[in-house]
């Protein structure tokens, strides 16, 4: 009951603070010249470092930074794809969100997709950069690179 109790506390601190992003970022080394880079995080005050270290703890996973150009604020921040597939997607499989549950579904199809490689073809590769734009901060208009620079037709 216990661990119910935490798992519903960092739940609503993740519904309220928590991110899932999928950033397309420049690399000319890769087969499209773009990579597709998902990432998972909360950021907080450091004065609540308790909870970031509780998530961390929860998930097993990520890691504590402070957040560039904000010295008053951390992130616990899970980036690395392997701890994305077999901690995050489960922990939220398992213990749905409210709130950002369509980002969590739209974040999981895109990783889910990088494992099977989806990325490596042209047809694949169009395919995530536009589900990456389907999230609500995306539709923000808050990226850098517009489609017709990433795809390189208009879209």
């Amino acid at each position: 009951m216990r661990r119910q109790k935490i798992y519903s506390y960092l739940l609503g601190i993740i519904d309220a603070e928590g991110c899932f992003s999928v950033s397309i970022k420049k690399q000319d080394t890769a087969r499209f010249g773009w990579v597709i880079d998902p990432v998972f995080h909360v950021t907080q005050h450091h004065s609540a470092r308790d909870v970031l270290e509780d998530l961390k703890s929860a998930f097993n996973a990520g890691r504590i930074i402070p957040k560039p150009g904000q010295e008053n604020l951390l992130i616990f921040i899970v980036d690395n794809r392997r701890q994305l597939v077999e901690k995050v997607i489960p922990f939220f499989t398992r213990y749905p969100l409210r709130i950002k549950k369509n980002d969590f579904e739209i974040f999981k199809e895109i990783v889910e997709a990088l494992e099977r490689k989806e990325h490596g073809t042209e047809d694949g590769f169009k395919r995530l950069v536009k589900k990456a734009r389907s999230f609500k901060r995306a539709r923000k208009g808050r990226y850098k690179y517009s489609l017709e620079d990433i795809l390189g037709t208009e879209e």
